[in-house]
């Protein structure tokens, strides 16, 4: 019996020892970028997905990781979407940090994923949504590299971040504290945003928000490579790689950052309808619905639901 049970100790033991082995070994010897997709895009990376793909071609060793959360505008509600995002966002990037100390991350959010990646390193935007605590600024200087947004809903203009060519805050426009925070990592952050975006803009013009990839795609591939660069050769890195633009790209395989901290096989990144959703920040328009309180209004869902079928 004392020899079974310490047959099974011993091989409790090097399972153990194997999945720390394991687990050194997923550290990416490039990027680890993660994508945060928009509303009702399906799981995976979303529109963003190419772009993602088009950076793990130029900066070798990389690794493109879908973030899971809902990107639901109901069922779960869309604050409580964002509220998922902003908690599966800091613990993936905590965990892999932390088995990865000398990681560099870049993190690319869309829609309803740039309003979270937002919120989960500048701090949540109030309004209805949870305040959000900010990622520790000394793991954003030491780990994050880069970080770009797309039709942010809760963009605010004028920022040193701020990208594009909108004259208007997004519907769920960021409070002032927030936008300070932001301002910190402006070395290292862009957020596109165009005018007539019904979202990041407060907009009309419903196909503004389904053209940043297109649009601006090579300036945001050129930004996160100068960044990975920059940060390579300060740390004394030979993983060095062009900044000049590649058209096309192959899907990587891409493992999907959960809000559990655990990592699963992802089909790599899948483009699907492109979403966001918002209202707030005392503007009008798309936000002439809304009422107090922290949960969704039946009226902007109504206004997002029949924006998001226009896309």
């Amino acid at each position: 019996m004392r020899g079974n049970v310490a047959s099974t100790l011993a091989l409790m033991a090097g399972v153990a020892a194997a999945a720390a082995h394991n687990s050194s070994s997923t550290c990416a010897a490039g990027l680890y970028l993660i994508v945060a997709r928009g509303t009702s895009e399906l799981k995976g990376a979303g529109i963003s997905g190419p772009l993602a793909d088009r950076v793990a071609e130029h900066i070798k060793g990389s690794t493109v990781v879908p973030l899971d959360y809902p990107a639901t505008l109901t069922n779960p509600i869309y604050d409580d979407s964002v509220g998922d995002g902003v908690d599966a966002l800091q613990e993936a990037v905590h965990n892999y940090t932390q088995s990865c100390p000398d990681a560099k991350v870049a993190l690319m959010g869309y829609s309803q994923g740039a309003q979270l990646t937002t919120d989960a390193l500048c701090g949540g935007t109030g309004a209805g949504f949870e305040s959000a605590k900010p990622l520790s600024a000394d793991l954003i200087r030491k780990n994050i590299v880069a970080i770009v947004l797309f039709g942010d809903p809760s963009h605010v203009i004028n920022t040193r971040y701020d990208k594009g060519t909108s004259v208007k805050n997004g519907v769920f426009e960021r409070n002032n504290a927030t936008v300070r925070v932001c301002e910190t990592y402006s070395d290292r952050m862009v957020s596109y945003c165009d005018t007539g975006d019904v979202f990041c803009d407060n907009g009309q013009d419903k196909k503004v928000h389904s053209s940043y990839i297109k649009r601006y795609g090579d300036d945001a591939l050129k930004f996160i490579v100068d960044r990975y660069n920059k940060a390579a050769k300060s740390t004394g890195g030979t993983n060095l790689t062009s900044s000049s633009t590649a058209s096309g790209g192959t899907a990587t395989a891409a493992p999907t950052a959960s809000s559990t901290g655990s990592t699963g096989a992802s089909g790599g990144s899948s483009a699907a309808t492109p979403a966001a959703t918002g209202a707030g920040g005392g503007n009008t328009s798309a936000a002439s619905g809304l009422v107090a309180g922290g949960s969704v209004y039946l009226a902007l869902s109504l206004v997002m639901a029949a924006a998001l079928q226009a896309l």
